[in-house]
């Protein structure tokens, strides 16, 4: 089984790199400093094991090894601690004098330098330096290194405390940063969320400090700037067209009403009555094309407020139940919301959702074959209220289900019944308002899914 991590925002990876990047240069830094420190305390105590090696080879070359042999021993019994070691022995390495019993085992027999970390014939951390006198004679020194070990972990034990030390100022800061940019760039989200709704006055907030988000927010509001310009000389050039066609549409309307009762001739009279029907369509087409353009430029007023999602398809089945019979058409509404709290917490526009409905219905009849079953189900989901209209159709291919959103779209299969392709556009712009979601599939038929969420 996969184990799903959670995706982390860009923001939070900014500040992790951050702090990541802190701590790596600390740890670095702090690791060049111990290094360097145990370097120069480990040359200084070859410093010290040289000097003195030196000084008793002078004593040799001076008094032979009758005089060396007499200054170790003396030295040897005035060592009060175990802290330093002398050992002068023969070509074969028996001891003359010293004091240790004999040549440490793990110490080479050769000349230089040696680090003697557990050996049971002398104590702990000892630093040797053997050197050969004469070809006869080999002399060792030691010394213990106990302190400067105890110094190097307490160096080791302040590296790791500045370590964390700096891990946790890096998370600190990172943390700090992270909330900082969070908050900065939900409000760019927030803003533009608006915007989408079609609040096209809102402008991305910015603070003094002059930084790229700044910059950033400053060229997006510019660029906002125009686009509200652009979208208010549509809206104003979409309303003056929508006014100026609909007068004399209306006026046109009405002098071929007069007309019926005066028109004699019954084909004349038919003429009439489908002129009539065509100025009704072109009516309609241009009062949802002002809808939707009102929707989408947030020009529309709304009044939200809490809605009863199963009365409001009732009403909107009523409507079409005298068509739906004529067709031979069943609509049976499964309404599981009732007697739930979610019911009520569903805030909307009631006319605006009420349009929604109606239009899917009227859609589901229209193309919906004759002698078929309508199904609107209600039921309750975990971020509100979902609406499912199935009806027996062909469906739209999927390869179309993302056109039918758009102004003017229809399938080519429908494109001989009554339409003007701005239902499900209409649609997607109401849910669009109320933050909702739209879902078009072919399953035994077509569905439609609105899911409306709780507040």
């Amino acid at each position: 089984m996969k184990i799903k991590l959670p995706r982390l925002s860009l923001s939070l990876k900014f500040a992790l790199s951050i702090g990541g990047v802190f701590f790596l240069i600390n740890f670095i830094f702090e690791g060049i400093v111990s290094e360097t420190s145990e370097h120069f305390m480990e040359k200084e105590i070859d410093s010290r094991l040289q000097t003195k090696i030196n000084d008793l080879n002078e004593v040799y070359d001076l008094g032979g090894i009758t005089l060396l042999q007499t200054l170790i021993d003396r030295r040897a019994r005035q060592e009060l601690s175990a802290s330093k070691i002398y050992l002068l022995t023969d070509k074969t390495y028996r001891k003359l004098s010293g004091n240790i019993p004999a040549w440490p085992e793990k110490v080479p027999k050769t000349a230089g330098f040696t680090e003697l970390e557990d050996d049971h014939t002398t104590p702990l951390e000892y630093r040797f330096l053997s050197r050969p006198l004469g070809g006869q004679y080999h002399l060792l020194l030691g010394l213990d290194t106990t302190k400067e070990e105890e110094l190097e972990d307490q160096v080791f034990i302040v590296f790791l405390g500045a370590l964390l030390l700096s891990l946790c100022g890096g998370t600190i800061a990172g943390v700090i940063l992270h909330r900082g940019l969070k908050k900065r760039l939900s409000l760019i989200s927030a803003t533009c969320s608006e915007i989408m709704l079609g609040r096209f006055s809102k402008r991305i907030p910015v603070s003094r400090t002059s930084d790229e988000i700044d910059v950033m927010g400053h060229t997006l509001n510019s660029m906002l700037d125009r686009i509200e310009t652009l979208m208010d000389g549509i809206r104003h050039v979409t309303d003056n067209i929508a006014h100026d066609l609909r007068t004399p549409l209306t006026r046109l309307h009405g002098r071929l009403e007069r007309l019926v009762p005066l028109t004699e001739n019954d084909e004349n009279r038919k003429l009439v009555e489908a002129a009539i029907a065509e100025v009704d369509q072109l009516l309609v087409t241009f009062s949802a094309l002002l809808s939707i353009t009102r929707l989408e430029t947030g020009e529309l007023e709304t009044n939200f407020a809490p809605m009863p999602l199963g009365s409001l398809i009732e009403d909107a089945i009523e409507i079409y139940e005298p068509l739906a019979e004529d067709k031979g058409q069943n609509i049976i509404l499964k309404d599981t919301l009732s007697g739930q709290s979610v019911a009520g917490q569903i805030l909307g526009d009631r006319d605006l959702i009420t349009q929604c409905f109606t239009n899917l219905i009227d859609n589901a009849v229209k193309y919906g074959p004759a002698n078929s079953t309508i199904t609107i189900t209600l039921s309750a989901v975990e971020t509100g209220a979902e609406i499912v209209i199935h009806d027996a159709g062909s469906g739209i291919p999927e390869n179309e289900q993302s056109n039918v959103l758009e102004r003017f779209y229809r399938v080519e299969s429908s494109r001989n019944l009554p339409g003007n392709g701005l239902g499900l556009s209409l649609v997607a712009a109401v849910l669009r308002i109320h933050n909702g979601q739209l879902k078009l599939e072919n399953h035994n038929g077509f569905q439609v899914t609105i899911i409306l969420p709780s507040q």
